[in-house]
């Protein structure tokens, strides 16, 4: 039994008709029926052909389904390997999250170009919304946000989950402490993101809701000027407590908020050999992350 008696039967099981079943092959009729006979002399009768044309028999109805699995199977080992080979060439776009350098990606990115050099990488940095939008109109394979997906038409798979925390310099009086309770959040001098941050608003509705108004003295439009601003002064800030270079993170016990890293895909779209690669070595930093602490 041979792959091509397989797909000769699920022709003809299509058809109903060796007439139109070779047509559709591009084979003559005799040709496929002499095939049939081979694979009946195996299988037993697989066709009932009383009268002009043809049914499958009780045998043929059961072969058929295990017929259409072997030969799916195959069809996928071949687009498999065909992907293999295209991993050697070709581009990978990858969308990421502003504060990209305080992540666990650019020795991910730096070590899948070591392996497949012929892949021509893109990294596009951008707010969760521009992610969004690239995913679903095909400019990006992937993207590695903190925002949860915006649309239906997108996948998020969340790989990180971290706490949020004060941040504060070596200035201020609660560098080197543990953690704290809420309310010595008030009164205290922050740093923070414009309100347009969704992050923000979520850490402000959930201290209003235990009656805590932070003081903002400044405010900015980027992370990264924000722990800028942290480590040269004596204010602090609310955000997640890892990639927080030369600062340090006191716990808030009461502050039940934390950040979600997710991978982004686009639904129900083919997923290239190089996303689907890069995927688990993306995973595998995040996850190394957490047990290192």
């Amino acid at each position: 039994m041979e792959l091509r008696h397989l797909r000769y039967f699920l022709k003809a099981a299509e058809a109903l008709s060796f007439t139109r079943a070779a047509e559709a092959l591009s084979i003559t009729q005799s040709t496929l029926s002499h095939q049939i006979k081979q694979l009946e002399s195996e299988t037993g009768p697989l066709f009932d052909r009383a009268g002009r044309g043809i049914c499958l028999t009780s045998r043929g109805k059961v072969f058929k389904t295990y017929a259409e699995r072997v030969v799916n199977e195959v069809h996928t080992g071949v687009t498999a390997l065909a992907e293999i080979d295209r991993l050697v060439s070709g581009q990978l776009t990858i969308g990421v999250y502003r504060f990209f350098e305080y992540s666990p990606l650019p020795p991910v990115l730096a070590n899948f170009t070591r392996k497949y050099p012929g892949v021509e990488m893109r990294v596009h940095a951008g707010d969760h919304v521009d992610l969004a939008r690239r995913l679903i109109d095909g400019s990006l394979d992937l993207a590695v946000a903190y925002a949860p997906a915006v649309s239906e038409k997108i996948v998020a798979e969340t790989i990180f989950v971290e706490p949020l925390a004060l941040v504060v310099g070596k200035q201020h009086p609660f560098y080197g402490r543990a953690q704290i309770t809420l309310d010595k959040l008030a009164g205290q001098p922050l740093v923070w993101v414009s309100f347009e941050n969704r992050q923000r608003q979520l850490i402000h509705r959930c201290l209003a809701a235990r009656g805590i108004v932070p003081r903002v003295v400044i405010e900015m439009n980027s992370n990264e000027a924000v722990l800028a601003m942290v480590k040269c002064s004596a204010f602090a800030t609310i955000c997640p407590a890892t990639g927080i270079r030369g600062l340090h993170a006191v716990r808030l016990p009461g502050l039940p908020l934390k950040r979600s890293t997710v991978m982004l895909w686009r639904r129900d779209s083919h997923r290239s050999a190089a996303a689907t690669t890069i995927a688990p070595m993306i995973k595998a930093a995040y996850a190394s992350r957490r047990h290192d602490g």
